[in-house]
């Protein structure tokens, strides 16, 4: 018997009963359904901040889980509901640019919009798509191979506008692109864009101010209220303060800018 295995990724949060209705639903369906949460503390309607999450999470997700992402402004809206297979795995949710970044790490995906209400849990309401319609599909998916009767194909989605560090004759410009709880700083610069020999000797400047933060190995070889940067866990430049809020103690904001020079040179 099929059992694959959910994940479950929203803006809900915890204290309501939308994450609670979301896995009876899905419970109600496949009883033995194995549901585990990403995350569901994504910042209200921040579809930008979802995809980032999902992607970082992305390689530790079993290869046949079928993937509910619903950060949802649009909901009962004209968007689409997709659902989207690559090899044996699904991801399902609004077609709002929500699987953008995972969507870069993979090929030869199918897509199909969600609209063949058999699979659908009614009356379906108007502003909670997560349970009446992405939630009880995922069930249906892993109970079987539904995905073809989900709806038509769908040739194009909506992806959003990912911005990518660039390099120049004195270093690389990035961005900062999400903060987690810590109030530590992700930026879009990777370490796989950097020579491996410079890697931990690079300055770094933050913002239009050009903060220095300065190269660590990890995050206690920082001094009390020392910004530091470190290659963090999925390979992205991090900005961070021992014990203490990057963002709070230095005012770091998404979209805030960083270069980054190897050492000798100036700006």
């Amino acid at each position: 018997m099929i059992n694959r295995p959910i994940a479950l990724l929203t803006d809900f949060g915890t204290l309501d009963h939308y994450v609670g209705s979301l896995k009876g639903v899905i419970l109600g369906i496949n009883p033995k359904a194995v549901v585990f949460d990403i995350t569901h503390e994504i910042r209200p309607q921040n579809i930008a901040e979802a995809s980032f999450v999902l992607e970082a999470a992305w390689n530790c997700i079993p290869r046949e889980a079928i993937v509910v992402a619903v950060v949802d402004p649009g909901v009962g809206s004209a968007r689409q509901a997709i659902a989207i297979r690559w090899k044996n795995q699904f991801l399902i949710g609004p077609d709002n640019g929500i699987f953008t970044r995972v969507l870069q790490h993979v090929k030869s995906i199918e897509v199909r919009r969600i609209e063949n209400d058999r699979f659908f849990r009614k009356p379906v309401s108007f502003t909670f798509h997560g349970r009446d319609i992405f939630s009880p599909v995922a069930a249906q998916l892993s109970l079987g191979n539904v995905f073809s009767r989900l709806g038509p194909r769908v040739k194009e989605i909506r992806l959003l506008k990912i911005e990518k560090p660039q390099k120049d004759l004195n270093g690389i410009n990035g961005t900062i692109v999400y903060i987690d709880r810590f109030g530590n700083a992700f930026t879009n610069i990777r370490s796989d864009i950097v020579p491996s020999q410079i890697k931990k000797t690079m300055k770094v400047a933050v913002g239009s101010a050009k903060q220095r933060a300065f190269m660590r190995s990890c995050f206690s070889d920082g001094r009390a209220r020392e910004l530091i940067a470190v290659w963090n866990s999925n390979h992205n430049l991090e900005l961070a303060v021992r014990n203490d809020s990057a963002e709070q103690l230095f005012r770091l904001k998404v979209g805030d800018l960083v270069h980054l020079v190897p050492a000798g040179k100036k700006r």
